[in-house]
């Protein structure tokens, strides 16, 4: 019976050890797999064991951890190099109060001499009342904080980027004005900006009377897509405008000298521009017809829709655009107008897509202007940026669209009241 009763116990005995065996085999997997770092100090802040994660973190073998003052070693220093008493580590503190303590920004200092920040929880071991060691958990935040200040100078960036945009904004809408209303012309205008986020472009439009009642209509793109863009559109603008208003040079003449003025004021800037001029027929009241004499510097060319839907591009070997060479000659081009008939000019946001070239999408501009050759002019441009443009994009558009009204009959009321400036007969 004794031998039985002896045998009984060996294996209860073998056992509990087999079980705490694999408990602990257990606990070493978990300890060595684990991103954390841990560390067990014992009563006096030496290290007892370092698991691999801490190894790795600190870049400190176990040999050259363990038997030593953890503070010491890893923690002695501040982040700016400055000496840290051991009283204020929470380490320490958790083992003189036998009190669990955290700490979100601490440092650890790595074996090359460089700081490791580190949130860490020191908890005491407590046995009969009095504290036997401690074991401390800390995460490296480094990965972490790199990707806050990564996400606030994104913030920045984003912050500056839309006040830029809605400055830029501002001030083309303050230099996009309204068109005016010249005798049986009806002229309607659209802008849009890209979409929210997109950068700001430069495009612009501008319809203006010349003292002789001609009409003058500019489209333009200056190249770029950011504050500075913006600005040199408006000085560019501003030049054209001046320069047009009072003469009645051909537009090349004046594309020309708008690039000289442009070059002596160091207003250096690429534009594609089409600077055009609606007159009537020299000597002739009423004619049924209008000249349209227009210059392209590089843009895409005007397009001219008949009431009946079909579509002539007024495509031309386009000149140099503007801002390469304001000796390059320049050519004048001319078109007549018919009454019905409606002029556009657009700039490339209309048109371009990244998925198919320039050609393709004049020809979806065609076909978009099929069926609206007798829609009120206003309607026609909303609806033919709804069908363009179904959502916004990446791109700024301006849109300039000229209607011929008979000169032999009332202005229709859609065209408007033939508001005019003064002086202008």
């Amino acid at each position: 019976m004794r031998v039985r009763e002896d045998g009984r116990d060996g294996g209860l005995r073998s056992d509990a050890e087999t079980l705490l065996s694999r408990t602990l085999a257990r606990y070493e997997r978990v300890l060595a797999n684990v991103a954390d770092g841990i560390y067990g100090l014992d009563a006096d802040g030496r290290v007892e064991f370092v698991n691999p994660a801490a190894v790795r973190i600190t870049g400190l073998a176990p040999e050259e951890q363990l038997g030593r003052d953890q503070h010491a070693v890893i923690h002695g220093h501040r982040p700016d190099g400055s000496p840290y008493p051991k009283q204020e580590c929470p380490v320490w503190r958790a083992l003189t109060t036998g009190r669990t303590v955290t700490a979100e920004q601490e440092v650890f200092w790595h074996r090359d001499g460089t700081p490791v920040p580190v949130e860490l929880i020191a908890v005491p071991a407590v046995e009969d009342g009095a504290v036997t060691g401690v074991v401390v958990s800390f995460r490296d935040l480094t990965d972490r904080l790199a990707a806050r200040r990564q996400a606030a100078e994104l913030q920045r960036v984003t912050e500056r980027a839309a006040a830029e945009r809605a400055l830029s904004d501002r001030l083309q809408q303050a230099l996009l004005t309204p068109p005016p209303e010249p005798d049986h012309l009806q002229v309607a205008v659209r802008y849009r900006p890209a979409a929210h986020g997109a950068q700001v472009g430069g495009d612009w439009y501008d319809a203006f009377l010349q003292p002789d009642g001609a009409t003058m209509l500019v489209i333009g793109d200056v190249v770029g897509h950011d504050s500075d863009a913006a600005a040199a559109m408006g000085q560019l603008r501003g030049l054209l405008r001046v320069l047009a208003y009072d003469n009645e040079e051909p537009p090349s003449a004046t594309l020309s000298r708008a690039e000289h003025v442009a070059r002596g004021l160091a207003v250096s800037t690429l534009a594609t521009v089409v600077l055009a001029r609606i007159e009537r027929h020299p000597d002739v009241a009423v004619a049924g017809t209008r000249v349209l004499r227009w210059s392209n510097a590089g843009h895409l060319p005007p397009v001219l829709l008949a009431p009946d839907g079909t579509t002539s591009l007024l495509a031309t070997r386009p000149d140099l655009m503007l801002g390469i060479d304001c000796d390059a000659p320049r050519a004048d081009h001319t078109a007549e107008i018919d009454d019905g008939h409606t002029l556009l000019l657009v700039t490339d946001g209309l048109v371009e897509r990244r998925d198919a070239d320039l050609d393709a999408g004049l020809a979806t501009l065609r076909a978009a202007l099929r069926d609206l050759g007798e829609t009120p002019l206003e309607e026609l441009c909303d609806t033919l940026l709804a069908r363009m443009l179904p959502e916004p994009g990446a791109d700024d558009v301006a849109i300039v669209a000229v209607r011929a009204h008979p000169e032999d009959r009332p202005r229709p009321p859609e065209a408007g009241p033939n508001r005019l400036p003064p002086g202008i007969d």
